[in-house]
């Protein structure tokens, strides 16, 4: 029997496609990005690309190098930029942007069980954009460099990309270069430096008189720990860099000196001057990872939750603040507690809080209240080896939008993946290898 012509080129590409097997990746039910985070002479910083079935699973399909180079490890394996934002994808992810620490050397720290020496360097930081094809893979396009040391966070609106860079001036050797925001125009996937965008980032004095920068008294009273080092004491940088959902603000947290900075951006795309939130009371928050919830309201993490030393562990804790337009913050949920170590990294889903937990090697829930109010719904909700960073995807065309939490476990070089149930319990579906196990990897993005 004679078959009709398009029998034969639906058959030819069927075969084609099964010979060749693009069936999986070719027009991807979504993607979830990694980043290595390694020093240029471990291979240098790469993005490790997993295809995103629709049951949440992921398979490795592509790696590809930021052209620069990783923070490696610093103090921590785990958490060596100490950030949340190290690696983004713009609304519509058809962009992708990653930090470059171009950090020198490890620090492997001096500290009992760190048997290594102090590293201090004044490297200048870049930014690697990438263009983000329909099956997810990536095509690099561009390096520029940070406008500071140490970058770690970063954001985007529009066509304005704003960088946290975290590192200061030191003080062997002296860098001369403050921390500080700056900000880049985009066209495209192609980054340009904003004139005037560039404001400074207070590493300073504490407000409780511990954690000083002089070095002299209290719990981190080494040269590992001083402020405005390059790189960077976790307990003490700057942690995370966002735009409000209307892009009319910059929120910038600071772990040391327990601060919030709120700048407006003006019409011309730069900040304008902040206003700045320090905690209050005895306790020490230590701000570090945030997200915006549906109205609004800002949702932080607190890896130290309010004790009057650090580190405390497990003392950690979660807040809600509402933002003006002032600038002003007003607390909703001051401090709530989960009873676990070191919570630095937020996201949300609908109604729910996710918080990764380094020291405990888990993950804690919130319910948040339509006002912004938290409720605390598991404080270990998922287990994963040291995570430092959280993503969220939601699976539009099946199983009625079914949305996934992943998580970077840089203890064991994984990305754990979970279902979110309608109640906001999460159901294990995969632990994905593939990553640098114990050495820095950090950053994480996905839709």
């Amino acid at each position: 029997m004679k078959r009709p012509a398009h029998w034969i080129v639906v058959l030819s590409f069927i075969t084609v496609t099964c010979t060749f097997g693009l069936a999986p990746s070719t027009f991807a039910d979504g993607t979830v990005y990694a980043m290595t985070n390694q020093l240029t002479r471990s291979g240098g910083n790469n993005i490790l690309v997993y295809h995103r079935a629709s049951n949440g699973k992921l398979s490795l399909i592509q790696t590809i190098a930021t052209t620069g180079g990783g923070s490696g490890i610093q103090l921590d394996p785990t958490d060596s930029l100490a950030s949340q934002g190290g690696l983004i994808l713009d609304e519509d992810h058809e962009r992708l942007f990653a930090v470059n620490t171009e950090t020198v050397a490890a620090d492997l720290g001096s500290e009992p069980g760190f048997p290594g020496t102090e590293v201090g360097d004044c490297s200048m930081g870049t930014i690697s954009s990438f263009k983000v094809a329909p099956d997810g893979t990536l095509t690099f396009v561009q390096k520029v460099m940070s406008g500071g040391l140490f970058p770690n966070s970063l954001t985007i609106h529009g066509h304005l990309l704003y960088v946290l860079n975290a590192g200061g001036p030191g003080k062997s050797p002296v860098c001369g270069i403050p921390p500080n925001i700056t900000g880049f125009t985009l066209k495209g996937a192609k980054m340009t430096l904003l004139s005037g965008s560039t404001r400074p980032i207070s590493p300073g004095m504490p407000p409780f008189g511990f954690l000083n920068c002089d070095n002299s008294t209290g719990p981190f009273a080494t040269a590992e720990f001083q402020c405005g080092n390059n790189p960077p004491a976790f307990p003490r940088a700057p942690a995370q860099i966002m735009f409000t959902a209307n892009g009319k603000q910059l929120v910038v947290t600071v772990k040391g000196p327990n601060k919030i900075y709120v700048f407006p951006v003006l019409e011309d795309g730069t900040p304008g001057a902040p206003t700045v939130h320090t905690a209050t009371g005895p306790g020490q928050p230590a701000y570090f990872g945030f997200a915006f919830d549906e109205e609004g309201h800002l949702i932080v993490s607190e890896p130290f939750g309010a004790t009057s030393v650090i580190p405390a562990v497990p003392f950690s804790a979660v807040s809600s603040f509402s933002i003006g337009e002032d600038g002003s913050l007003t607390a909703i949920s001051s401090s709530v507690p989960n009873s676990e170590g070191t919570s630095c990294w937020v996201v949300l889903a609908g109604r729910h809080a996710y918080v990764g937990n380094n020291a405990t090697s888990n993950i804690s829930s919130y319910t948040i209240g339509s006002n912004g109010s938290l409720t605390l719904l598991a404080h270990s909700a998922a287990m994963v080896s040291h995570p430092n960073d959280l993503a969220v995807a939601v699976e539009e065309e099946e199983d009625a939008g079914a949305s996934f939490l992943y998580a970077l476990g840089a203890g064991d070089g994984t990305v754990g993946v979970w279902r979110i149930m309608a109640n906001g319990s999460l159901t294990f579906v995969q632990s994905a290898p593939g990553l640098p196990v114990n050495m820095g990897a950090q950053g994480l993005a996905a839709y």
